[in-house]
Formats: structure tokens, C-alpha cells, sequence
């Protein structure tokens, strides 16, 4: 084989190994040369496309601008390399069309100047741009705050929803670090999410609470992801993070509403039961001591026929003003059902109950109660108390108890020449 005939092979070799479709034509246009990736890419056979035009690879809207560019071009050939700012077109052999990048050389030979045409699908990319950009309009537009952030836990992006949620604009937030974002008591927390996302840990739906740029806090949920380089390697994260304060406020409220009485604001009797079995148990693991208190409004069925249920409401929530006023903090104030309440002291002993008792007396009795019609009621309580401690053998016997207790005191109250406490 001559030199000639080596050099040709050589050629042949590289054409049908580019992995762009090659198409060769002469200046008329006609398709002089293709390769298996031509064949592969339009879906005609080699021996369709030998000896026609070129425009039968380019969409019929295009054919007749696409000529006159050809005719230009061969006018004055030039290498125009892949993707030189132009949007076109191939058409496969089924009429279907694809997105082409095309790059043009010209090919000086014996017969003549021909033009290699490198054509390459770019369909994936095109769809991979429309991804991105479609992603992009999401995460701006977004109502949810998206953040990116590096490992060194420094803000890389921020959109619309963050600057609404955070109060801080896109240029003020970027660089600097996402602990201005969080109160300084929950450090722990980014550091914690850090961690789990360094080890690639998805984190779904983590409450926390947020500092705007004004200096008030908000209660966030947030979602966070590890972002990764197309090999795996964890380069930052991504969080979506959004305001929850009024669904916690309405949880909160939910919450409120399930442990406490509606009409005084009182624990109601299932939440204070509740309360009082944890105080048995603490009573019989540590042996700490508290002091039962139930309390019944005398006389009450008299107001609620004289002066009707409004008047016996409108008690009832001053009985538990009183209650909630003249007791510690720690102390547990319940209304139990009907004009009963109970209230649990802990740590107290018999003699501050017993003090405790007969200041809730002094204080009711000097409450004044003015009905609609003008009326003033002064009230008596009847008061029973029953320590808890370890020996106490469950809540129901401590209930029972201080029930007992108080209808004793009930009675002593109810015999004649019983002056009112003073």
C-alpha cells in the first residue's frame, strides 16, 4: 500500500471512530462522505445519504434559509467552530427534529474544496439546560426559604424566600456565615446538623427557631440535604427551610385546649390526674413530698338557682383567678368537674398545707363577686388536704382522700354558730 493509500486508511479510521455524526459534502452540497455515527445519529443507512443534498438532514422550515447560508459559506470558506451562536436543527430520517451543534471545516482536495461538517445531538444538554432553568424559577420563585451552604457552613445562595422569611437581601447574606441565622443558645443545633450532613444523612422536617435580620426569632421547619459532586463527595448542603410559628402557635393552642378547662384556664381533670400521677412517682422514686388540696365551692347549686348559670360561671372563673393568684407558680391548679378544684403543692408538708388552706379561704371569702343585676356574692370554699409521698398508693387514693377530707370540712363548716373565716 502507497502513502497515499496509508493516509486514506488513517482518515477513514478517525472519521468512522469521531464521536460526532461527519458529514462530508462538496460545494454543490451534496454528501460526499458520512460516518457510523451519522448513520447512528439521523437514522438513514450510508447508502441513503451518499450522493443527495445535505438539506435532507435539516428540518424542512430550515432548508431554504440553510441553503443560502451554504451558498455564503462556500463563497468564502472558514472554520467555524461547534456551536458558533447559532440555534439549529437535524432531522432524522423519521421526521423527527433534534437540537445540533455543527462545527464547519473545509477540506482542500485533488477534485476540490470540500466542507466537514462535525455534527453533534445536543438534545440531553438541551433538556439538562430546560432542567435547570425550570429548577432555578422554582427555587427563586419559591415560597419556602432554599439555602445553599459550603461545609464551612458559609451561605452560597439564597432566593426570594429566604430574603422574605429572613429579612436579609441576597448580596448582604452571601459569604458570610448561616450562624446569623440561628439564636446563639442553638449552636449545638447547626453544629449537630452539620455533622449528620457530612456523613450524608438526609435531615426531614427539623424544628428549630431562626433570628431575622431585625432581631426577632421565628419558628422554622427545616429540610436539609447533603450536596453532592456527580462522584459522591459531599461538598455542602441545601436547606428549605419555612415558617411554622403559627401552625406551632395553633398546635400550642390545640394542646392548651386538650389539658385545660376552658372556662377558668384551669388544668382540666384528665391533665391534672396526669400531673398528679408524676407526682407519685416522683414521691416514691425520690421521695419528694407534695400536698393534695381539694376545694369545693360552698353553697354553689344555691347560686346557680337564685342568680342562673351565667352567675355560676362568672364564680367559677373568679374562684380560679383567686386560685392561680395566691398560689406559687410550681403549684398545679385544676378544676375537677363542676365547682370543685383541686390544687397540688410540691414539696409542701401538713403545716403549709394547712397554712395554704386557710389563706385560699381568707382570699375567697374576701372576693366580692358583682353579678349583672348588681348583686354582690361573698363566697365560702370547704378545703380537704392529703399528703403525697411514698406511701401514697396511686392517684385515685389520693383523690379520694382529699375528697374525704374536704366534705369533713364541709361539715364541721355547715353546723350552727359556724362564724365565716376571718
Amino acid at each position: 500500500m502507497t502513502g497515499e493509500g496509508r493516509l486514506q486508511g488513517i482518515f477513514r479510521a478517525l472519521l468512522e471512530s469521531a464521536p460526532d455524526a461527519m458529514v462530508i459534502v462538496d460545494m454543490a452540497g451534496e454528501i460526499v462522505l458520512v460516518n457510523a455515527q451519522t448513520e447512528k445519529v439521523f437514522g438513514y443507512r450510508r447508502e441513503e445519504l451518499l450522493g443527495r443534498g445535505v438539506e435532507m438532514l435539516v428540518p424542512e422550515r430550515f432548508r431554504e434559509h440553510h441553503s443560502a447560508l451554504r451558498a455564503g459559506y462556500a463563497a468564502a470558506p472558514h472554520t467555524r467552530s461547534m456551536g458558533a451562536g447559532f440555534e439549529l436543527y437535524g432531522r432524522r430520517s423519521d421526521g423527527g427534529e433534534f437540537p445540533v451543534e455543527i462545527s464547519l471545516s473545509p477540506l482542500e482536495t485533488e477534485d476540490g474544496t470540500l466542507v466537514s461538517s462535525a455534527i453533534r445531538d445536543i438534545t440531553e444538554r438541551k433538556r439538562a439546560e430546560r432542567d435547570a432553568s425550570h429548577y432555578i424559577a422554582i427555587v427563586r420563585s419559591s415560597h419556602d426559604a432554599i439555602i445553599g451552604k459550603d461545609l464551612k457552613w458559609t451561605v452560597t445562595s439564597w432566593n426570594h424566600g429566604a430574603e422574605r422569611l429572613f429579612g436579609y437581601a441576597e448580596a448582604e447574606i452571601l459569604g458570610r456565615s448561616v450562624s446569623v441565622l440561628a439564636p446563639p443558645e442553638r449552636d449545638d443545633d447547626l453544629l449537630d446538623i452539620l455533622r449528620r450532613v457530612q456523613s450524608g444523612e438526609h435531615i426531614d422536617e427539623f424544628e428549630t427557631v431562626g433570628v431575622r435580620r431585625d432581631g426577632t426569632q421565628v419558628d422554622l421547619s427545616m429540610t436539609v440535604s447533603p450536596i453532592r459532586l456527580p462522584e459522591g463527595t459531599i461538598i455542602g448542603a441545601s436547606t428549605i427551610a419555612r415558617d411554622i410559628t403559627i401552625r406551632r402557635r395553633y398546635q400550642e393552642q390545640l394542646v392548651f385546649f386538650a389539658e385545660h378547662d376552658l372556662l377558668t384556664g384551669t388544668r382540666n381533670r384528665r391533665r391534672f390526674e396526669r400531673d398528679l400521677s408524676e407526682q407519685i412517682a416522683r414521691a416514691r422514686r425520690y421521695g419528694e413530698q407534695a400536698a393534695l388540696l381539694s376545694i369545693d365551692v360552698d353553697g354553689f347549686k344555691e347560686i346557680n338557682d337564685a342568680h342562673g348559670h351565667k352567675a355560676g360561671d362568672k364564680v367559677l372563673r373568679q374562684i380560679g383567678v383567686v386560685l392561680k393568684q395566691r398560689l406559687r407558680d410550681a403549684d398545679i391548679v385544676a378544676r375537677i368537674g363542676g365547682d370543685e378544684f383541686m390544687a397540688l403543692l410540691p414539696y409542701a408538708d401538713a403545716s403549709q398545707a394547712r397554712a395554704v388552706s386557710e389563706s385560699l379561704r381568707e382570699a375567697i371569702y374576701k372576693t366580692k363577686i358583682e353579678l349583672d343585676d348588681g348583686t354582690k356574692l361573698s363566697l365560702t370554699v370547704s378545703v380537704g388536704t392529703t399528703l403525697i409521698d411514698a406511701q401514697t398508693d396511686s392517684s385515685d387514693a389520693a383523690l379520694v382522700e382529699a375528697d374525704r377530707a374536704m366534705y369533713q370540712d364541709k361539715a364541721r363548716r355547715a353546723r350552727p354558730q359556724q362564724d365565716p373565716p376571718r
